[in-house]
Formats: C-alpha cells, structure tokens, sequence
C-alpha cells in the first residue's frame, strides 16, 4: 500500500467460459480505481482494457504484466491499460501472464511512513 495512492489490492480474473458473479465484473471492481491483480485472462486482454476503462481507470493508467514469473523465460512489461493486448502481442504473452493495474505502478510516489526512520510506531522509535 502507498499513502495517498492505494490502500486496497483487489485479486480477480475476467469472466470467459467460466462466469464471475455479476457484483464482481470488472467494470464494477474497476470503479474503486484500487490496485487491482487480474489472473487467467491473458488471452483477452482488449476486453480487459475495455472493461477496466468503461469501469473507470484512466486508459493511461500504468499496467504491468508478468509472464511465467519464477521460470527461467520470466518476463515483465510496463505498460499502460490502454495498451496490454499490443504489448503482449509484441512479446508472444498469450498464457500465463499476470496483469497488475494501478497507480501504485508509477514511480513517484510517497514512500510509506512503516520504512520513513522519521515516522514513530510501535516497533521503533523516530529517529531525528
């Protein structure tokens, strides 16, 4: 989690032959702008993008998917929503791909006070 950016992980796949139920479609999840992990839908990733914008994300919104992660031919791509299904045809990702979606992809950002020496909790004493 990122102060100011993202609190909540939501963890979900596009419905296909199997369905989701109807309060857990991507275009609902996608109206709370969370940072969202979306599994088993790498080969429909222009319904996804579709679905993640009509939800509500901006189509520039950062995206990354990762391909076989933990194999030896793991690879990841940063991208945009706009963009999944013509980065992953560039770079043969048609299975085994995980998308990851949301601002917290971004590379500036507020680092979380838990890391800040400057920040007092209950395991550590601010340091000033």
């Amino acid at each position: 989690t990122l102060p100011g950016v993202s609190q909540t992980v939501i963890l979900t796949r596009l419905e296909g032959r199997t369905p989701v139920p109807e309060e857990e479609g991507i275009e609902k999840l996608a109206s709370h702008r969370a940072s969202m992990a979306v599994f088993l839908s790498a080969s429909q990733l222009e319904t996804l993008s579709e679905k993640l914008v009509a939800g509500g994300y901006a189509p520039e919104t950062p995206a990354a998917m990762v391909y076989k992660v933990t194999w030896p031919d793991e690879k990841i791509v940063r991208t945009t929503v706009d963009k999944l299904a013509e980065k992953a045809r560039e770079n043969g990702f048609t299975k085994t791909t995980m998308v990851f979606i949301g601002d917290f992809l971004n590379t500036e950002y507020e680092r979380s006070k838990l890391y800040d020496p400057s920040f007092t909790h209950g395991y550590r004493k601010a340091v000033r």
